[in-house]
């Protein structure tokens, strides 16, 4: 029975030692011990625990069917799953004397032996003592030790382990409790870190693989509160650090007095930021001297001390804004002298120097060899009278947002400089700094123009933003000169008198210019990028923009046209931004919208906001809206629309007018017109004729021999053409004078009347003169029948005539004839009657 206990007794310890994921929580804390005494040392009151008998688990585990195996290697991580402890200390102080025996002691010093050896694997050492702290595990070294029998019985579980449940190696990191390393960077920043969660993971021991292979440390954004030195000198025990970031922390520098030197341990640190802590000073600061850049921003310093530049002769990088640089007035003796004034060292004034309060420059030095450095925000007044020769190998200088009582002198060596916001009023002769290629000086109270001569010839970047600038600051070109920004100032004219042959991007945004040269382009010959928004420009006439733009901006002026000769050459724009409302949404407007508005070839920004101003009827309507169709806009098309139309009219016109003798009608009118105006036009008050006989040639014989001898042999007087036109007068002036002089018309009718084109004219100006008269005067012979279909559609009077009024018939038969002469007779002495 003893052996069958033991046996379950170290089948128990094993599970508590390498059950993390199922049988022991994260945060538990496990104390096996065969006396009290040795649990009372974990303070009771960090988490409540309980004392489990461990014959009550062996109870729980025999009355398990199936769950004590002969073999401790067939056991299964399924025997642990239903049986659940809370956060407990195990004691072994009720075991049976039988359990707690010499032997068992002896077999458990073997086990403790066993893993606290050097040829103990490292992964199971990692996995025992992840669980607590390394001061736990050095209090409570000998909880650990395991024989080499149940080591291989871990092996096997953790093996089998594996296999149903997969942890991912940042999970096992963080069992570590060494962090997460990602391609040999650590990152611990957001994680409320305190000083000794930091120091548990830089001074474990099972850390330290962990350790030395980092090489860069974010650490930012934590609760670390440490001594700048302290915190350096646990920090390099990274061994192949490069870059610590430790921003955003609590960290201070005591600035005392440093009696002996750091003491620090080789290192190959790099980079440093200690940004946004509160150091205060920056005297005594111990920090590796291999250090090539560094940030101090907003770390509340307010001097350099002159150790500073000689410690850190390698430092290439500074960045030191958002700090109080201010001078102090200092109270000097009798002993100092005025800097400039040349006086012999003998020759003192105490009752003059004792009253005079020399400021004291708060940046003492800073290391020869720094190429960048940014000290923005820093209320620096102006730059020491060493800087300019000291800081010779200085590449890049901002001093923005720091009120500069003067533009300060500069190191030769200087290619970037941005004095933004430093209340700078003029600009000095800088063209002794030839390498200067950026130069920024935003948001000051720059007036007038630059002398070119006074501006380094490798310039290409000059920013001269919200100044108050009346003129193009540049008059005369700089050949290198790549970037302009002009932008918010008060120029009103962009006035070009040389070429800039390099410059690529011109911003002249938010000015009051109000047109551009016809030859601006020419003298930007590889602008770009040309922004002229927030002006009050009203039209760009053609040659005002260079061929060579990819975007331009006009928009927030106060233009109405956009004209197409102007945008035509521009075959390379890609980018188009305009908008306002003052566009005049007219034909001239009609190619924009097609071309652009329409088109997907270039990019317009703004659409949404271009406006009508102009027609009223389109005040506000989006000018894309605004139906500027081809129609409405090609007069050409128009034209040809108009014409087609025109023509087809006419077409239709003449089929009918020669479907129902249109031209027929149209000339008797004309002829009726004519002769109207003539002399004829007078209707006389007696007619001289009876009547006026109207025959075709073919019916001439029988109307000379036969009707006009009988009639004229009655006593009638008859007119006919033969006879009676006047000569020299023309036809159809004689036709119609006869007509008018006759009380009646005799009509001859026969298929050759019909046909005869002076029979027409008689006919036609006869029904005028009685539509005139309103009298019937016409007298109707059917010489020969005519047939129905054969009078034409033009003689619808004759028609008509034929159908509702009595004609007189000539028949060759005499007994017939004495009627018809009877009756013609009677006709032509009757007068005219009104027309019903």
């Amino acid at each position: 029975m003893g052996i069958f206990t033991r046996g379950l007794y170290f089948y128990f310890i094993i599970f508590l030692c390498n059950g993390e994921g199922e049988f022991k929580h994260p945060g538990d804390e496990i104390c096996v011990s065969t006396t009290t005494s040795n649990c009372s040392s974990v303070p009771e009151l960090q988490s409540p625990r309980r004392v489990i008998n461990v014959f009550h688990v062996i109870k729980y585990l025999t009355k398990r069917k199936g769950a004590v195996h002969s073999d401790p290697k067939r056991v299964n991580s399924s025997d642990n799953q239903n049986f659940e402890v809370e956060p407990t200390a195990v004691s072994f102080n009720n075991l049976p004397q039988e359990v707690s025996d010499q032997n068992t002691h002896q077999k458990l010093s073997q086990t403790f032996e066993t893993v606290d050896s050097p040829e103990t694997e490292r992964s199971l050492r990692v996995t025992i003592g992840s669980p607590m702290p390394l001061e736990k595990q050095q209090r409570d070294k000998r909880l650990l030790n395991i024989n080499p029998m149940l080591k291989q019985s871990a092996r096997d579980h953790k093996r089998r382990d594996k296999q149903e449940t997969s942890f991912s190696p940042s999970a096992l990191m963080a069992e570590n409790g060494c962090g997460v390393l990602v391609k040999e960077v650590l990152d611990l920043s957001k994680r409320e870190l305190s000083d000794s969660q930091l120091k548990e993971k830089m001074d474990s021991w099972h850390c330290r693989a962990t350790v030395d292979k980092i090489r860069e440390l974010n650490a930012s954004h934590n609760d670390l509160n440490m001594d700048l030195k302290a915190l350096i000198s646990l920090l390099l025990k990274m061994k192949n650090v490069h870059s610590i970031d430790v921003s955003y922390n609590k960290i201070t520098n005591s600035g005392t007095h440093r009696t002996t030197k750091c003491n620090l341990e080789p290192s190959n640190l790099l980079f440093l930021n200690l940004s946004h802590n509160p150091l205060r000073t920056l005297d005594n600061l111990c920090l590796p001297s291999t250090l090539k850049s560094i940030d101090l921003s907003f770390t509340n310093i307010n001097k350099i001390p002159k150790e500073f530049g000689g410690y850190f002769f390698h430092l290439e990088e500074m960045y030191i804004q958002g700090n109080h640089f201010i001078y102090k007035p200092q109270p000097y003796g009798s002993g100092f002298l005025l800097q400039g004034l040349e006086a012999k060292p003998e020759i003192v004034y105490p009752e003059v120097f004792s009253h005079i309060d020399v400021p004291e420059t708060p940046i003492q030095s800073l290391p020869h060899q720094v190429k960048h450095l940014q000290m923005s925000n820093c209320s620096i007044v102006e730059l020491p009278g060493w800087f300019t020769n000291t800081m010779a190998e200085l590449l890049f200088l901002d001093l923005s947002n720091n009120p500069l009582n003067s533009f300060p002198r500069l190191p030769a060596s200087l290619q970037h400089l941005d004095l933004n916001n430093t209340n700078t009023e003029s600009l000095i002769d800088i063209s002794h700094v030839s390498n200067l290629t950026l130069l920024h000086i935003q948001n000051n109270k720059m007036t007038g123009h630059l002398p070119s001569e006074h501006l380094p010839f490798a310039l290409k970047e000059l920013d001269f933003s919200k100044n108050k600038l009346h003129m193009f600051p540049l008059q005369e070109a700089q050949q290198k000169l790549e970037f302009l920004n002009v932008s918010g100032n008060l120029i009103t004219q962009l006035y070009l008198n040389t070429s800039f042959p390099s410059l690529t991007n011109l911003d002249v945004s938010h000015n009051m210019i109000a047109e551009l040269s016809d030859h601006t382009g020419e003298f930007l010959p590889a602008l770009k990028y040309f922004n002229l928004s927030g002006n009050k420009i009203s039209f760009l006439q053609p040659g005002s923009l260079p061929q060579s733009l990819l975007e331009l901006d006009i928009s927030a002026n106060a233009i109405t046209i956009i004209m197409k000769e102007t945008f035509n050459n521009l075959q390379n724009l890609q980018v188009l931004t305009v908008h306002g409302k003052n566009f005049f949404c007219n034909c001239d407007l009609y190619w924009f919208v097609n071309t652009y508005l329409s088109s997907t070839r270039v990019q317009v920004n703004g659409r949404e906001g271009m406006l009508c101003s102009y027609p009223p009827n389109k005040w506000g309507l989006l000018v894309e809206h605004s139906n500027l169709t081809l129609l409405n806009c090609s007069l050409g098309l128009q034209m040809g629309i108009t014409a087609c139309v025109a023509i087809l009219a006419i077409s239709m016109i003449m089929m009918l007018c020669w479907h129902f003798d249109g031209p027929w009608y149209i000339k008797m009118g004309w002829y009726w017109c004519m002769a109207k105006r003539k002399q004829y036009e007078k209707r006389p008050q007696h007619k001289p004729f009876d009547a006026f006989i109207s025959y075709s040639e073919d019916d001439a014989r029988w109307t000379k021999a036969t009707l006009l001898e009988k009639l004229e042999t009655s006593g009638f007087k008859v007119c006919y053409h033969e006879r009676d036109f006047k000569p020299g007068h023309p036809v159809l002036g004689n036709i119609f004078y006869c007509i008018e002089n006759s009380h009646k018309v005799l009509f001859v009718l026969s298929p050759s009347f019909v046909n005869s084109c002076w029979c027409q004219y008689e006919l036609y100006f006869a029904e005028h003169r009685v539509l005139n008269e309103n009298q019937d005067s016409l007298i109707m012979v059917v010489l020969e029948d005519l047939p129905p279909n054969s009078i034409p559609q033009k003689f619808c009077k004759l028609r008509k005539l034929l159908k509702s009024k009595t004609y007189l018939k000539w028949s060759p038969e005499e007994h017939k004839q004495k009627l018809f002469w009877h009756q013609l007779t009677a006709v032509l002495k009757t007068v005219n009657e009104p027309m019903a």
